[in-house]
């Protein structure tokens, strides 16, 4: 991928879409980021054809013949874990892994940051406490892909893949609201749906229209799986800890 400022992966764009220009954190709404991220990954390593993820409700993920390792760390260390992992995992199952990939969040931000697009900030909480922050200092790349979601929701188009399958995570994950009004995202149900299910996308960034519209369809539930899982865990902890 190229190193424009506007070329960025899929998990990077879903990270600008949840952080606070000025603060640097992520936006509360955004309670399940990571896992639309982990989602972001898994597909676009389905896009590039290095994986493939079965048509059936177990979605196992397996490797393909392709050669070739991302050059982009994160998406290297996930197809590294595919690899070399002992049995089949379900999609969902890798949507959790990649989700909680050490340091996740902070080495995105670190490649957003070093294209000039977003800079590193230091707080301290409580005067022991020390966070990093990342507040944006170009908005031009999150304006354009914030005006690309806006043009494919409320329109009736087709979408390029990439837009896609970032506006179909961010939905099924809840992070839209952050950039939509309620009322917006009430309207446009029927077309969010068609989006989340990949039926308008057309061929874009070098794949092709079918591959997309399977990958993303793919994803999305991979997503929406990982995070009705996560909810069931913290439920499970909860009513655990009531009754001790």
């Amino acid at each position: 991928m190229s190193s424009s400022r506007h070329a960025l992966h899929l998990h990077e764009q879903l990270l600008l879409l949840v952080l606070r220009d000025r603060k640097g954190t992520v936006d509360y709404r955004a309670g399940f980021y990571n896992l639309a991220m982990g989602g972001a990954v898994l597909a676009e390593l389905a896009l590039a054809g290095v994986i493939r993820i079965e048509e059936s409700k177990k979605a196992f993920v397996e490797t393909t013949p392709v050669a070739g390792r991302p050059r982009d760390e994160i998406m290297a260390e996930a197809l590294d874990r595919v690899r070399n992992s002992k049995k089949r995992r379900r999609a969902s199952s890798w949507v959790s892994t990649f989700g909680n990939l050490k340091r996740l969040r902070h080495r995105t931000a670190l490649g957003l940051c070093r294209r000039g697009i977003l800079r590193t900030k230091e707080s301290q909480i409580l005067l022991v406490f020390r966070r990093k922050l990342y507040p944006t200092i170009d908005p031009g790349p999150e304006r354009k892909l914030i005006a690309g979601m806006r043009d494919a929701v409320m329109g009736d188009g087709d979408i390029e893949a990439g837009l896609g399958v970032v506006l179909s995570l961010a939905h099924a994950t809840g992070s839209l609201r952050i950039h939509f009004e309620r009322k917006e995202l009430k309207e446009r149900k029927a077309r969010l749906k068609a989006i989340t299910a990949g039926e308008p996308f057309t061929a874009g960034a070098g794949y092709p229209a079918i591959a997309a519209q399977k990958a993303v369809k793919a994803a999305v539930a991979a997503s929406q799986a990982a995070v009705a899982a996560t909810q069931a865990a913290v439920v499970a902890s909860i009513a655990a800890s009531s009754s001790s």
